[in-house]
């Protein structure tokens, strides 16, 4: 079975009794194309805990916060190397150092184990510490206001592409230490690789092109160092020894798929939630110091990224036989709505207890969730400072996509 195959199975596996099987198209279902969290809960309320969907080539989804938390902290059952083989069309399961030059790269960390990830993740740890970008504040303020700058005279923006793509993708950049310049290209690319509807082949070559631009940046690093990521990841210690030209490569895709996708959907979703409440603007307006906490309930609700596993033994999961490589996709965005977790999940609850699951858990917690806590609240406090109340432009509804990441394509607002 194939996590990345577009087909519906013509036969349910003889493993999978009936009463699990539960027709969902993760890219193309018409609910989620149509409000992609109200999907989500629906998932909660229609279907089994752990289901079985003929689509996508045939895999297993699960939607309860606990399920997910198990299956996560188990990475020798449930394995994310198989990542690895996908993106380098060869099975060597975690391994990275042992790819050849052609066969492209491994995304690190996300795409090995532990304990080789515990490895590959120790150097991002520091550089992404809260304290670390506690300096990046200024910039992104700046960034902020330059966006709003941009748009706040018309009185109405595509707030998608006009604000919420450019602000990460130009952070990132400079994080990075990559050409400005490149913006619209970088999100096109960044667009291209996550989407759930471009076939492989396009797929792959987005791959090589963004490949090919971050060699360039690792190789001028390589000569000369800057006070930037990739130059700090070249001197990183992995077990001993600095990254090798490919593990570089790993890290920087990575990042700069992490970087610019999910803050894109994540402020694009939140921002959707305060158009569409007045009240609650009003009271962030008056009260910024409600601003983390908001955020907090707002990634909840909107939840962007879904994770797939790959079952490395036969295993029985809350009751449910997995068979060795069955996929199996955890639905981060759908346990925020489950209601042994968080009572009335629908509702947007101020200084809820429970952690939602947006930056997943376990070893693969999201390595970046301190710059986009970061990012989303300096955003925030600007927008909601400089910009009058704001609306859905009633003549123009949000656009939707599916896939891996729930995302928005366009949000226009007006005010």
């Amino acid at each position: 079975m194939s996590a990345f195959s577009g087909q519906k199975l013509d036969k349910i596996p003889a493993h999978v009794p009936p009463e699990l099987v539960y027709e969902y198209d993760n890219a193309r279902d018409p609910r989620m194309l149509e409000d992609p969290h109200a999907r989500m809960r629906s998932l909660i309320l229609e279907a089994p805990p752990i289901f079985f969907s003929p689509f996508n080539g045939g895999m297993w989804f699960v939607t309860r916060k606990k399920a997910i938390v198990d299956i996560t902290m188990n990475p020798e059952v449930y394995s994310n190397g198989f990542l690895a083989a996908a993106a380098s069309g060869e099975h060597k399961e975690g391994h990275a150092g042992g790819h050849k030059e052609q066969q492209g790269f491994v995304m690190l960390p996300i795409a090995t184990d532990p304990p080789q990830h515990t490895a590959y993740r120790a150097p991002l740890n520091q550089p992404l510490a809260a304290k670390t970008l506690a300096g990046l504040e200024t910039a992104i303020r700046d960034m902020a206001n330059e966006l709003i700058d941009k748009v706040l005279a018309a009185g109405r923006c595509d707030f998608f592409s006009e604000v919420a793509e450019p602000l990460p993708v130009t952070l990132f950049m400079k994080l990075a230490g990559m050409p400005t310049d490149r913006l619209a290209e970088f999100r096109d690319l960044a667009t291209q690789a996550t989407s759930a509807t471009v076939d492989a082949a396009t797929r792959e070559m987005t791959f090589k092109r963004i490949a090919g631009i971050l060699a360039e940046v690792i190789k001028a690093r390589q000569e000369k160092r800057e006070d930037d990521l990739i130059s700090k990841l070249l001197d990183a210690n992995i077990q001993g020894r600095n990254p090798t030209f490919q593990e570089m490569l790993g890290y920087s895709i990575t990042l700069f798929l992490g970087g610019l996708e999910t803050v894109v959907n994540a402020l694009s979703f939140g921002v959707r939630h305060l158009a569409r409440e007045q009240e609650l603007q009003a009271k962030l307006r008056a009260e910024p110091g409600l601003i983390p906490g908001a955020i907090e309930e707002l990634l909840r609700l909107y939840g962007i990224a879904s994770t797939p596993r790959r079952v490395m033994r036969d295993e029985v999961c809350h009751g449910v036989q997995f068979k060795q490589g069955d996929m199996v996709l955890l639905l981060l965005p759908a346990a925020n709505y489950d209601d042994t977790a968080f009572p009335n999940p629908e509702q947007f609850i101020l200084g809820r207890k429970d952690p939602h699951q947006t930056f997943n858990t376990g070893p693969h917690r999201c390595v970046g969730l301190n710059l986009a806590r970061l990012e989303m609240k300096v955003f925030y406090e600007e927008w909601l400072k400089r910009v009058p109340p704001f609306r859905l432009d009633p003549q123009a509804p949000p656009k939707f996509m599916g896939g891996f990441n729930l995302a928005i394509t366009s949000l226009p607002l007006i005010w």
